[in-house]
């Protein structure tokens, strides 16, 4: 929940993915992958929600869907009152401009026989923000120095640069059109610690800037810390928790935000914690379990767990969880969590 008295930018309710499995000579729908369960969100302008989750949660397809690289199965995305499921291809092309997306793998998704002329600035021609080749030119270079390139490098190929570096082209490609709205969708976890503080310190400088908002999809709580002003944990396709940052590291509610903070590495080796195991594997998203996904794994788990999957529960200003729990947590240990919490407002 976004804070009180600000404008949402996006509008995110019931969103669901599913992919079918088909089988037979005649293949025919025999069940479906529920990559997204039902998942709703908001994003404010100029704010940071972070999306955090173990692999295969359904983040990246969360990302995809609002900007409608995949289409979603169910569900309604609204980005600035615009129903984005609902507008034609010369409508979303126009709409596009405002939301863009920074991909994972800095080395798969930058064309390898295009200059960094070309890869970031065939967005501006295709738009019409600048139209002779000498503005398009001068247009790179300067993002390029925005982002921390030489401009010099705009006649360079991918291949020519480290993998910080090609994120830092990826950035200015989505910058190029002057978004409002970036989907940051793993944007640092291929790269070196060192290089992640670099960019996260990037995306922050440029948020204040440009006025942007981000939706940062991360499975790394620590670095999501750094940069969001909320935060909602995703498990097997469905939101358990969402809270302001200070607020979910000083008090998460939810069993696997818990499990989550105290597998963070500790940055001072001596420090006393506990960890909270998670038993088994993360269930298929093909046949996931009766109630409460996260039951198998929670060690809070009852029979009552697999009856109904449990609402998002207002539980203080702007903190919901999913758990029929929630008066149990405290049973878990969460001095790492408070620890965290107090390292991060200093």
């Amino acid at each position: 929940m976004i804070k009180p008295g600000a404008r949402p930018l996006l509008e995110v309710a019931n969103l669901q993915k599913f992919y079918p499995i088909r089988k037979g000579l005649i293949p025919r729908v025999v069940g479906n992958v529920q990559a997204v369960g039902d998942v709703s969100f908001s994003v404010a302008e100029q704010e940071t929600l972070g999306l955090v989750g173990e692999s295969g949660c359904g983040k990246t397809t969360v990302g995809r869907c609002v900007l409608r690289l995949i289409e979603p199965t169910g569900g309604s995305v609204r980005f600035d009152g615009a129903d984005v499921l609902a507008l034609s291809s010369g409508e979303l092309r126009g709409l596009r401009r405002r939301m863009q997306i920074i991909f994972q793998d800095p080395y798969s998704s930058l064309n390898p026989r295009h200059t960094v002329a070309e890869t970031v600035g065939d967005a501006m021609r295709l738009h019409g923000i600048v139209k002779s080749r000498a503005a398009v030119r001068d247009r790179v270079s300067q993002l390029l120095e925005r982002v921390g390139l030489n401009r010099n490098y705009i006649n360079r190929y991918p291949h020519e640069f480290s993998g910080g570096q090609r994120q830092r082209i990826g950035i200015a490609r989505a910058l190029a059109v002057e978004p409002e709205f970036i989907v940051c969708d793993e944007a640092v976890s291929a790269l070196d610690v060192s290089i992640q503080a670099q960019i996260l310190n990037l995306l922050s400088e440029l948020q204040r800037e440009m006025k942007l908002a981000y939706l940062f999809i991360a499975h790394d709580l620590s670095v999501v810390r750094h940069i969001s002003d909320r935060i909602a944990v995703m498990y097997l396709g469905h939101i358990v928790e969402e809270a302001g940052t200070d607020d979910l590291f000083a008090s998460p509610a939810h069993p696997y935000t818990r499990a989550l903070l105290s597998a963070i590495p500790i940055p001072v080796p001596k420090r006393a914690r506990t960890n909270i195991p998670l038993e088994g594997d993360v269930p298929s998203p093909i046949d996931p379990p009766s109630g409460c996904h996260f039951r198998t794994r929670c060690p809070l788990a009852t029979a009552e767990c697999a009856e109904a999957r449990p609402p998002l529960v207002e539980i203080g200003p702007g903190h919901r969880a999913a758990c029929i729990h929630l008066d149990r947590i405290d049973e878990l240990p969460m001095p790492f969590a408070s620890s965290l919490a107090r390292e991060g407002s200093r």
